[in-house]
This record gives C-alpha cells, structure tokens and sequence, in this order.
C-alpha cells in the first residue's frame, strides 16, 4: 500500500495529480470540496487515526457559516463528524481510520452547508504575482518605510506599557523589509500574454478582472461563478 507521504505541494498541483497525493478514500470528498472553488491545504494518509480535511480561504459568507457551525459544534463529541479547528488549521473532521472505507458520505454533510464561493486568492495570481513567480521581469528598491531600530532596553522606572509599545515598534521594524520587490517594465521583452503562454496560464486569464488562476480546474470555476452571479443567483466576491 502507497503511503502517501508527500512535504508540502500547491494545491493547484494536488488537484492536477489527485491519484499520486490524496489516498483513495478522500478523493470523492476532495473533489465535492473543490467543486465549491474551496481550496484544501491538507488531508490526512495512512498514518493518521482518522479522516479530515484543512480547508484554504473563505467567502465572508463561507466564513461566517464555518465559524457559526464551528462554535455550535466545539463541544461535539470526539466520534462525531465536525467543523472546526483541525490540526493546524479550519477544516472537517470524521472519525473513521483511513484506509477502512471511502470517506465521501461521511464528509458530505458537512461540505453541503458551505455556499459556492469565487475562487480566493490562494486559488489565482494577480498580474503582478505572476511576473514576480514566473519571470525576471522584476528588481528591487529600497523600502522607504524601513528603518531599522536597536532593541529597546529597559529603563527603571520605565511605565511598563511604554516599554512595550517601544518594544512593538522594535519588532516592527525587525520585520519590515529593507527592500521591496516592483515589477520592472525595462526588463520585459515581450507582452503579458507571451509570458503567459510561454508558461501555459494564458487560458487561465481573466483579463476582465486581471486573474491568473493556476489551472483549469480554478480558472473554470472562476467562470462558472461569474455566470452564476451574471443570472442572479449568487454574490461576487
């Protein structure tokens, strides 16, 4: 039996590869969350002791009904299907050790309740992500908001509330960039949809919205959201 071990892959290549990263058990159940333009982050394999699934972004209305359903189920017992936190992160959860039975009807339920929602940002790339991740067609200025301060130190006597609003600017300053990454238009050759063909996205191209969704699966989901909106059955967000 294949384990299924597997470091961190985008879920854009999971869903392209479906056989060689999710058991077989989960695969319905991945595929119905998808169908909503849900991104996963994470499901279980042959080591876990039961099934779950870590979910990406949500809708604000998506949002609301997890954490609705979240805080209505915390006390839900441990053999219960539930929603809520699920390791590190928001997902479903069902009580049934892997490699036992497909998992779909169990994880049913829970995905029905969520709303079909437009593919989030962790499901596309705008004009400027996608020059940055695919091509060199960008440098690096100066960030004219870093400015680099020594660790405060305590002074006695100091209120202790001043001594930490200090420190905070201190780590502030810690995690600004010095730098900060722009697209640069002298290092194009050729237009937005070359490069875009060049690595295979131009059919995923909203040029309307200047969306680049990383496959097909995404990109005709974004549409078929968009029409759903367009015929008044849905919000765009």
């Amino acid at each position: 039996m294949a384990s299924y071990h597997y470091l961190s892959e985008p879920t854009y290549k999971v869903m392209d590869n479906i056989e060689t990263y999710i058991i077989p058990e989960n695969r319905r159940a991945l595929e119905y969350v998808w169908s909503k333009n849900i991104m996963t982050q994470q499901t279980n394999n042959y080591d876990n002791v039961d099934s779950w699934i870590n979910i990406g972004m949500l809708s604000p209305e998506n949002s609301e009904i997890f954490y609705r359903i979240a805080n209505a189920t915390m006390l839900t017992p441990s053999d219960q299907p539930k929603i809520g936190l699920v390791g590190n992160g928001r997902g479903f959860y069902v009580p049934i050790v892997p490699g036992t039975m497909d998992t779909f009807e169990a994880f049913k339920p829970l995905i029905d309740v969520f709303q079909m929602q437009d593919v989030q940002k962790d499901g596309y790339m705008t004009i400027e992500d996608f020059y940055f991740q695919y091509t060199d067609c960008y440098s690096y200025i100066p960030n004219p908001d870093y400015h680099p301060l020594l660790e405060p130190k305590h002074i006695e006597g100091e209120d202790p509330k001043e001594f930490s609003r200090r420190f905070e600017e201190y780590v502030e300053s810690v995690l600004t960039p010095s730098k900060l990454k722009v697209v640069d238009p002298l290092k194009m050759t050729k237009s937005l949809e070359e490069y875009l063909e060049d690595c295979n996205l131009l059919d995923y191209y909203d040029r309307e919205e200047e969306k680049i969704f990383y496959n097909k699966r995404l990109y005709d989901g974004h549409m078929r959201y968009k029409e759903m909106v367009s015929k008044g059955h849905g919000k765009s967000i």
